[in-house]
């Protein structure tokens, strides 16, 4: 072959190159690569197929799109490839090229026309990259039988070599694509996006979904700091100049909350974090993702209107019962004060006036008195809807305090105090006053309940506990006990407390321990009695809960 010849053929091959790398698309690229062999070898006809049946594909990454796995493209058009078994085990299996002179039987082009001769020429040769087969290119002549000279398979294994690369370079821009249309994607269903600012030249860039939560046009690139600031809310902007300024002095992590205003007039709430490194340049950059919460707000506060809602009712509600416990309570000294005082009025009429009577009943007048105004002092927090306050303490000391408030009480009505207390239970996270508040009027009534009960017989006994995370006191008496059909309606309103109970009642102690996340409840104590228990969690789930 002449110089000039050799020059005109590398010219070709130089240009069939040229057109085959220009292509980005698996069926660009294989119809590029066909057209190019078969003009430079005349063959009749040919096709290129991508098989994931063989080496590089059946192994390939999980990225690679495996619904383009087995991908045909043929001249003249055809639905099928037939590639003959003996071909399939040399070039694909060894990776061997293959010329040879068969009968039209043995053509792997299934569906062409019939050649007219009576032979016709092979060449199947495999598409390889990095020792790894991903195909095959085929092609054959019934005009020429003698085509695929070694010159011509020298020529189209160099244009095989440079297609599985640019195969291989298709493959890998294919599983970039879908994997930024996931990142795409998901963003949009996240409403998040993602930014890096330059703290240096205050320019930004950022993903689409970003562009479109701060309302900025695509072909803004990169982002003025300027354009930034006019989507924030002008109410919000001091704030997050301050948190930027913060977290670029002490290059800690970055996050905040504010609002964007669209062009439009819509306002949207955001959260931006982020965190900083050395950008490109050697300059500090803030990396990070930016969130459209709204909707997340608008749940909120949907949730909160809902709870005011439901604690105005429940306010109500917890006020009737506040009445009803209050009546029952200060109904018992009003009436102890009223009949005192007509028996001192009945003592002073005498003549001569009995004054000794008539200050003993002035007596059990101020003691009524006060008994009321416990009352009054007991419920006054709980109309105020007083805040609780959780802190740890040791419940057992808690209830000890309840006892010796009550140690007079005990001693005047002649109660025997027995305490079981676990001393290995843990601190409960809880509010002191309101717990004791509970246990101080459990003791008051189990000690009212004992007082028809004979002279010795009178126990009272409380102990600990503590089990699946709760601790749980019991106070027990020997009293009259409950009768069993009026264990649920000792909870209920103008049903609670007897004598001189602190003025909670049992209603809103229930309702004490309930908010705390706890139950109270009552059950028989042995063959007589009654014993009231309250469990409550070690730790609290919600705080800041007030009294309703």
């Amino acid at each position: 072959m002449s110089w000039e010849s050799e020059t005109s053929e590398l010219e070709l091959v130089a240009k069939a190159f040229q057109v085959i790398s220009r292509e980005i698309s698996y069926q660009g690229l294989a119809k590029a690569l066909l057209a190019e062999a078969l003009s430079y070898s005349g063959a009749t006809r040919g096709a290129i197929l991508l098989s994931g049946q063989r080496d590089m594909l059946a192994k390939a990454d999980a990225s690679f799109p495996r619904e383009r796995a087995n991908f045909l493209a043929s001249f003249p058009q055809s639905a099928q490839f037939g590639l003959p078994e003996d071909l399939a085990e040399e070039v694909l299996g060894r990776k061997g090229t293959v010329v040879r002179v068969v009968g039209p039987a043995s053509s792997a082009l299934i569906d062409a026309t019939k050649p007219s001769s009576g032979k016709i020429a092979q060449l199947c040769l495999p598409l390889v990259h990095q020792n790894w087969a991903i195909g095959v290119i085929y092609l054959e002549s019934d005009v020429d039988v003698g085509i695929f000279t070694p010159q011509c398979v020298r020529v189209i294994s160099m244009l095989a070599s440079q297609a599985a690369i640019s195969f291989e370079s298709v493959r890998l821009f294919e599983a970039l694509r879908e994997t930024n249309m996931w990142m795409v994607r998901g963003q949009q269903i996240g409403g998040m996006g993602s930014y890096r600012w330059n703290t240096r030249t205050l320019l930004s860039r950022g993903s689409r979904e970003c562009y479109r939560i701060l309302d900025l046009d695509l072909d803004v690139n990169p982002v003025p700091f300027e354009m930034f600031i006019s989507r924030i809310h002008p109410k919000d902007y001091p704030a997050l100049e301050r948190a930027l300024g913060e977290a670029i002095s002490t290059k800690s992590p970055f996050a905040h909350e504010y609002r964007v205003i669209h062009r439009d007039g819509k306002s949207l709430h955001v959260v931006a974090v982020g965190q900083f490194d050395e950008g490109p340049t050697g300059d500090l950059e803030l990396e990070g993702i930016i969130t459209d919460i709204s909707q997340r707000k608008a749940a909120e506060q949907a949730l909160a209107d809902a709870r005011n809602e439901l604690a105005h009712a429940s306010g109500l509600t917890s006020l009737g019962e506040l009445a009803g416990s209050i009546i029952h309570e200060i109904d018992q000294p009003l009436t102890g004060i009223l009949t005192s005082a007509e028996a001192c009025a009945r003592w002073l009429d005498r003549d001569p006036a009995e004054a000794a009577e008539a200050r003993k009943s002035i007596a059990r007048i101020i003691r009524q008195a006060r008994r009321t105004a416990d009352v009054v002092t007991g419920v006054r927090s709980l109309v105020r809807g007083a805040q609780v306050r959780f802190a740890e303490f040791d419940i057992n000391e808690a209830v000890a305090e309840v006892l010796l408030l009550s140690k007079r009480e005990v001693e005047r009505a002649g109660v025997v105090v027995r305490t079981d207390f676990d001393r290995t239970a843990p601190r409960l996270e809880a509010d002191r006053v309101q717990i004791q508040q509970v246990a101080l009027n459990l003791v008051r009534n189990a000690i009212e309940a004992m007082t028809e009960v004979g002279d010795g017989n009178r126990i009272l006994t409380i102990s600990s506990w503590t089990a699946d995370d709760m601790i749980s006191v019991a106070i027990a008496d020997t009293g009259t006990g409950v009768d069993p059909a009026d264990r649920d309606r000792v909870f209920e309103t103008l049903y609670t407390t007897k004598g001189a109970g602190l003025g909670l009642g049992l209603s809103i102690c229930r309702k004490i321990v309930r908010l705390h996340g706890g139950k109270l409840w009552v059950e028989e104590n042995g063959r007589c009695g009654a014993k009231f228990t309250f469990s409550l969690p070690r730790r609290q789930a919600v705080r800041g809960a007030r009294i309703q």
